[in-house]
């Protein structure tokens, strides 16, 4: 057999092998749509959003946990809805599943004046209270005339310049001694959580803590097992499971280094996703 036909640098075996070369190496790079569309994104504030909470329509329904939607406000920072109520998010910590986060209601206002705030819930068990907050009462329609008498209340006031001397809007502590004689003298009554590190007794630096914000825990599936492996965590609405994004396809927990390597051995392609029922791609 004549050797030289094998080497001749145009030679129909040496160009099927280059072709057949660049084909494994495209199927070993294995780059998942769903791995891609995950990535971290921002509000344009330097922080990154990733799950369990997306960006409405930046980031897909599938890269967050049901309930932790995220949009972003005029100014560029992410806020989400607790109680039909706007919240700005400060500050998220992944690790230990926290973030700060203050009614966007107040944000920028004076703090001897606040505005009308709604009361919130956290009865759907996605978010809770951290153990450093305080429930702060705002006391709107309160009559100033039965109040004269208790002039330490006047260090409560927090009206806005202008209103009707008439009637006065306090803010207290939930743990005030003052508060159970005073409740029954205002007409509504609104508890926002604080955060309290040090004993803050006028009105006013009291509405700075409300500017300022709490911080809540929230409970979700976890990430770290997903992310430590290279994944992106995300969630599958159809089976209401957790699902780990990885470069070769979902997985149900973690990603496996090995796997498009195997694939490559095997000659077999790499699982990818082609459809939208992402929970019939996982394969671990």
């Amino acid at each position: 057999m004549n050797l030289n036909f094998f080497l001749t640098p145009f030679s129909p075996i040496i160009n099927l092998f280059i072709v057949t070369f660049f084909l494994l190496a495209k199927k070993a790079s294995c780059t998942d749509p769903y791995f891609l569309a995950c990535n971290p994104k921002s509000c344009g504030d330097g922080q990154n959003i990733s799950f369990p909470f997306h960006i409405q329509g930046v980031q897909p329904d599938y890269c967050g946990y049901p309930g932790f939607t995220i949009s972003c406000n005029d100014k560029g920072k992410p806020v989400f809805n607790l109680s039909n109520s706007e919240y700005i998010i400060h500050e998220i910590h992944y690790q230990n599943q926290s973030l700060r986060v203050s009614n966007a209601a107040v944000s920028g206002k004076s703090p001897s004046c606040t505005p009308q705030i709604q009361n919130i819930s956290l009865d759907d068990g996605r978010f809770h209270r951290s153990s450093n907050s305080k429930g702060l009462f705002l006391l709107y329609n309160c009559n100033s005339t039965l109040l004269s008498n208790k002039s330490e209340l006047s260090n409560y006031k927090v009206d806005c310049p202008g209103e009707n001397e008439t009637v006065w809007t306090l803010a207290m502590l939930e743990d005030d001694p003052l508060l159970g004689s005073t409740l029954d003298k205002c007409g509504t009554r609104v508890l926002a959580p604080v955060d309290v590190y040090r004993g803050e007794n006028v009105g006013t630096e009291r509405m700075l803590l409300l500017e300022e914000g709490f911080v809540l825990n929230w409970t979700a599936s976890n990430c770290s097992t997903c992310h430590d492996s290279g994944g992106k965590c995300g969630f599958d609405a159809a089976t209401y499971h957790f699902k780990c994004f990885c470069p070769d396809g979902p997985h149900s927990k973690q990603c496996y280094s090995d796997k498009c390597q195997l694939c490559v051995v095997l000659g077999s392609l790499c699982p990818r996703n082609h459809g939208q029922n992402i929970s019939l791609l996982s394969t671990v």
